[in-house]
């Protein structure tokens, strides 16, 4: 889908059923926003689609923390097909932050720039305050961000998991 096109897409809360198609999302944007960062089967093959589809089936099954403490949202195609992914649990932070975090926003790269991921994050967010953490070479997504009225707020973490990957977080 092409930036000049109508959006058709609708969003509603992802189903146990979508774990795999959210799961391959998280891992394809991950290899798009952070391949130059990171390497390895387990952040992009498929090993890293079936670890995220467990992820998944448990953030989704009710009576799990993923399910009881965070909302999750899917953007979905007109034909229902899930094409982009956000959530949102407890803020991780320590000192007094807003309420809410986003969590998690990737979408199909066949439709940035459709408002689908301004669409999701609101979805989630309801426009109201809330953090997020966004890795500091990841430009893009720090744009993005600055246009739903986000900006940094100076708090840095290292993601030593990742291969030391700089995290800045941003408030709105």
């Amino acid at each position: 889908m092409t930036s000049d096109a109508s959006p058709a897409f609708t969003i509603d809360a992802p189903r146990l059923e979508d774990a795999e198609a959210l799961a391959r999302i998280h891992v394809r944007s991950w290899e798009v926003a952070y391949a130059h960062l990171i390497q390895g089967e387990q952040w992009f093959g498929r090993e890293a689609v079936v670890r995220r589809t467990a992820q998944w089936k448990t953030w989704l099954t009710p009576g799990t923390r993923g399910a009881d403490e965070g909302i999750c949202r899917a953007g979905r195609d007109a034909e229902g097909t899930v094409i982009g992914l956000a959530a949102s649990w407890p803020p991780r932070d320590a000192q007094p932050v807003p309420p809410r975090e986003l969590s998690l926003l990737y979408i199909e790269e066949a439709w940035f720039g459709t408002g689908l991921g301004r669409a999701l994050a609101e979805a989630i967010l309801e426009h109201g305050p809330a953090t997020v953490w966004v890795a500091e070479e990841n430009p893009r997504a720090r744009r993005f961000y600055e246009k739903l009225g986000f900006a940094a707020d100076g708090a840095t973490q290292v993601e030593e998991h990742l291969g030391g990957i700089r995290d800045v977080r941003m408030v709105r």
